[in-house]
């Protein structure tokens, strides 16, 4: 029994086996840190740590190789690190900083090691990984080091998710949230991502330094696919405008291409570009939300028309006469062969495309289109007059000497 006890559970020793660096607090959001360390760039295993910080050590930065191992729970890999420092002009420093950290766990923070660490600090104020080893040795809290803005958000976060309980996390990050928003700091959008509290920060930034090309090369990534937003807008407006105004055509021109890709996946619908107006009222003719009793500035009234998602337009058109004006509810003219009003059906190559229909028999819908002779104006369903024409060459109206047949040659 006692030996039972004693002995592993299997979610115990997959967790040993697990060469990953362990969150250094108690929390319910396990698997959420460790994806925000992931985000961070510090979701590593032990050995994928240790070969970042012998990297690290190669080139010479030691000072961020022992706070990066340091911010992540590897005392005594900091303490190493510190005591092999090669720079001949620092080695002495490193050393008595690395014995200081090495004690720092048994020493009595009294007034005196208060003192000492306030004068070591002081000697290292242009070090900010330096200085911030020396706060948290100081004060045996990371507090000091997560208010220090002289390090990267980044690595704030990274000591954050791995230090902090739950609680005090949360504050820390809605602190930190609301002071990156307020002074536009980019590094912010790790945390508001770019949506509505991401414009708010790109806000601020664009207000704070007038640096519209980066709000503008940002937001491209979202607006208007997944984000719509009139700043947006006006930022990249304003970037376009200043390319043309420094003859950088060609930069503008790349952006507007590349935004492009980004604007429209490869199943979007171009949008129609060819209109049909009613003869009586002038409103064009086709399937959408209208505003009625809408009038311009000079008294006329028109129709506002909004863009709707293709359930919605189908369920909208099947309630409508297509064979009227939805204006004026005016009857369409006729056609010439069949006599019927021509009308406007759902396009029926957006049907198809929406449902994924391969098998229409007109995915053009072209067939029960407005077709008529620029000449003597007569006309009718599409399908209707090729017919005709394939027989005969004049008008199909009667008492009518067009010859229409020669104006489609």
């Amino acid at each position: 029994m006692e030996a039972n006890r004693n002995k592993p559970t299997k979610k115990q020793s997959q967790q040993d086996q697990e060469p990953q660096l362990f969150i250094i607090t108690e929390t319910n959001k396990l698997d959420q840190r460790r994806l925000a360390l992931q985000a961070c760039g510090f979701g590593v295993s032990k050995p994928q740590m240790d070969q970042l910080l012998s990297e690290l050590q190669e080139q010479g930065d030691d000072d961020k190789a022992a706070a990066w191992a340091l911010f992540n729970g590897l005392h005594d890999r900091a303490i190493e690190i510190l005591s092999e420092a090669k720079d001949p002009d620092k080695s002495f420093q490193r050393k008595l900083i690395s014995m200081v950290l090495d004690k720092s766990q048994d020493a009595s923070h009294n007034d005196t090691w208060q003192q000492l660490c306030d004068q070591l600090i002081a000697q290292v104020c242009d070090q900010p990984y330096l200085r911030a080893i020396f706060k948290y040795i100081s004060a045996n809290d990371w507090t000091p080091v997560l208010d220090d803005e002289s390090l990267r958000l980044q690595e704030r976060l990274v000591i954050a998710l791995r230090f902090l309980d739950d609680d005090k996390l949360t504050a820390y990050l809605s602190r930190t949230l609301s002071s990156s928003i307020l002074s536009g700091n980019l590094e912010g959008l790790m945390l508001t991502g770019l949506y509505t509290q991401g414009m708010d920060l790109l806000e601020s930034h664009v207000n704070q330094t007038s640096d519209v090309q980066t709000a503008a090369l940002i937001i491209s990534l979202v607006v208007p696919r997944k984000l719509q937003d009139p700043r947006a807008d006006e930022w990249i407006e304003c970037y376009r405008t200043l390319l043309d105004r420094w003859q950088l055509w060609h930069h503008r021109a790349k952006f507007d291409i590349q935004r492009g890709k980004l604007m429209h996946a490869p199943e979007d619908i171009a949008p129609p570009q060819v209109y049909v107006r009613c003869t009586f009222c002038a409103q064009t003719l086709g399937h959408s939300i209208v505003a009625p009793n809408v009038k311009s500035r000079d008294g006329k009234r028109v129709n506002v028309q909004a863009s709707m998602s293709p359930s919605s337009a189908n369920r909208i058109t099947s309630k409508q006469k297509s064979n009227i004006c939805s204006s004026c509810r005016k009857a369409l003219p006729r056609c010439a062969l069949c006599l019927l009003h021509l009308g406007t059906p759902t396009d029926p190559i957006r049907k198809a495309i929406t449902t994924n229909n391969v098998n229409c028999e007109d995915p053009s819908g072209f067939n029960l289109w407005f077709t008529w002779c620029q000449t003597c104006r007569h006309g009718g369903h599409a399908m209707h007059i090729s017919e005709w024409f394939r027989k005969h060459s004049a008008c199909p109206v009667s008492n009518c000497t067009c010859q229409c047949q020669s104006f489609f040659e």
